[in-house]
């Protein structure tokens, strides 16, 4: 069982700091453990991964805001129309995100940054090497506990990854029921208003582009799928954001999603329910494709849709629709820096096997529940 009075108390031990900003954050955080003492079943690994997890997170959450107040000019970053790309898992998504990412003239969330994205007692701005190892040993374990996760996504602690692992800090993500049964916690972070998650994502991003000046004039590119849910409060506290987003036949992607949180469960769970990670997912990830198309559907000066077959068979040539998009030239440097990073990690992936029937689903329940998303970008 875990103790949420002795994980906040160990949090503020730490840091000798009180204030955790919007008390919401700690609704969540309450939430969050009541339902993992509750539902997920847990084993002593597990317990002892998310005392240590959540400990960090209120940790970190302490340090930004201590951060922020004694450093006002942090809220005065500017974030200009960041580009944002949305997407299921396997739509090419992380491709494409890491591509842009490459540009020098832009910049993204490093891994370690969203894992350690406060900076430690006495460290200087641009100095963050500490948090770097950190970032490394964690991944490190990650891959030891669970090898198949390196064929599901592309774990890399110095690459650009998805700023949900910012958004945690806020305990309105869906990270946690990735890789935990939490029923109770998942209808509580559907209930919330999401705006205070967008807002506190932005000041994130303020605090680490201040941690390193040479982001200032660089422009971020933000990648995730859980921002497909909530598009509409991302463009509130980002209205000039550009957002591109990638498809695929969710005949592929809905599978592969559930054997990625399967893997996840693995490791850290007494038992888990292929059936129900299936079903809880299919029915999730329709609901929020469904929630962008209508959003997309009236901003569509916003949005720009990529297909998956497309950017695998030449991204490079995509890039250039891509740039045209967001209003930039695309450049022989952006091309280079894009050839470079797609020759480095062409080999990034490996062989990565599931099926519907491995979780309970059938074709036909997901041509029912992804129709509207398949009539509009898939036939």
């Amino acid at each position: 069982m875990l103790d949420s009075t002795k994980i906040k108390n160990e949090a503020i031990k730490q840091t000798n700091l009180e204030n955790f900003g919007n008390p919401l954050f700690l609704e969540g955080f309450e939430s969050l453990v009541q339902s993992i003492n509750r539902e997920a079943d847990l084993n002593d690994i597990g317990l002892d991964a998310q005392k240590y997890r959540l400990t960090g997170v209120l940790a970190n959450l302490l340090m930004i805001e201590e951060a922020c107040i004694k450093h006002p000019e942090i809220l005065n970053e500017e974030i200009n129309s960041p580009v944002v790309i949305v997407g299921l898992p396997r739509t090419g998504s992380t491709m494409t995100h890491r591509l842009l990412a490459s540009d020098p003239n832009h910049t993204a969330m490093l891994w370690w940054e969203g894992r350690y994205p406060a900076m430690l007692k006495d460290e200087l701005r641009g100095n963050p090497e500490e948090r770097m190892e950190m970032g490394k040993a964690e991944v490190e374990a990650v891959m030891q506990a669970s090898p198949e996760a390196l064929t599901i996504h592309p774990w890399d602690y110095k690459g650009a990854d998805e700023e949900i692992l910012l958004l945690e800090h806020t305990f309105f993500s869906t990270v946690p029921e990735s890789f935990m049964r939490l029923p109770s916690y998942s209808k509580w972070v559907e209930s919330q208003d999401h705006i205070h998650a967008y807002a506190q994502l932005k000041k994130m991003l303020q605090y680490l582009q201040w941690q390193n000046p040479g982001r200032e004039k660089k422009r971020w590119v933000l990648k995730s799928p859980h921002h497909l849910g909530f598009i509409d409060k991302l463009l509130k506290v980002f209205p000039d954001s550009k957002v591109i987003q990638t498809h695929r036949d969710p005949l592929k992607t809905v599978p592969s999603f559930c054997s990625m949180c399967a893997n996840l469960f693995e490791p850290l769970t007494n038992s888990y329910d292929k059936n129900e990670i299936g079903h809880h997912w299919a029915h999730k990830l329709a609901k929020v494709l469904n929630h962008c198309m209508k959003i997309s559907n009236t901003n569509k000066d916003n949005f720009l849709n990529l297909e998956f077959n497309k950017m695998i068979q030449d991204p490079i040539l995509e890039m250039n629709e891509v740039y045209n998009f967001i209003g930039e030239d695309f450049s022989d440097q952006a091309e280079n820096a894009m050839k470079a990073w797609k020759e480095e990690n062409q080999h990034e992936m490996g062989a990565h096997q599931y099926s519907l029937e491995e979780f309970g689903l059938e074709s036909s329940f997901i041509d029912n529940y992804f129709q509207e998303y398949i009539n509009q970008y898939i036939k």
